[in-house]
């Protein structure tokens, strides 16, 4: 969409073709919109997990809820079309603007960095495994 507005105010006088003068209005740029303040919460960055492998590699995820999920199942936040995934298999919680991966319960279990964990605190750069599907995770700041 072009952002360009009509500004009224300064209006100047163009020669048009039937010899008339007339008003023209100018075009102005836009302003230019002012980021909202960030939250206490938001304080630590934007978080997001990237597909690191297979035919969607480089596809990311948001985290922007205090509570992702990860499974198989239509209902979770993060869909992974994999059998080897459990429906709910595991989540993303922010807490203090920290981020914790915590299984769900699933059969074939959460990897962080090769290891399997219940529950682990993520860093930039930390791989996950949920089934075949290998993200990494990434935090703007």
């Amino acid at each position: 969409m072009n952002q360009t507005r009509i500004d009224a105010s300064a209006p100047s006088e163009i020669e048009w073709l039937d010899g008339a003068t007339r008003p023209w209005l100018a075009p102005v740029e836009a302003p230019q919109p002012v980021p909202a303040p960030r939250g206490p919460e938001e304080s630590s960055g934007r978080a997001r997990l990237v597909i690191n492998r297979g035919p969607d590699a480089g596809t990311g995820f948001a985290i922007s809820t205090p509570r992702t999920t990860i499974g198989r199942s239509r209902e979770c936040d993060i869909v992974v079309d994999d059998t080897t995934v459990s429906r709910e298999h595991a989540e993303l919680r922010r807490r203090e603007g920290r981020y914790v991966l915590v299984d769900g319960g699933s059969l074939n279990g959460t990897y962080l960095n090769r290891l399997p964990v219940e529950s682990a605190e993520l860093n930039d750069g930390d791989e996950i495994w949920v089934g075949k599907v290998r993200f990494t995770f990434r935090t703007d700041g």
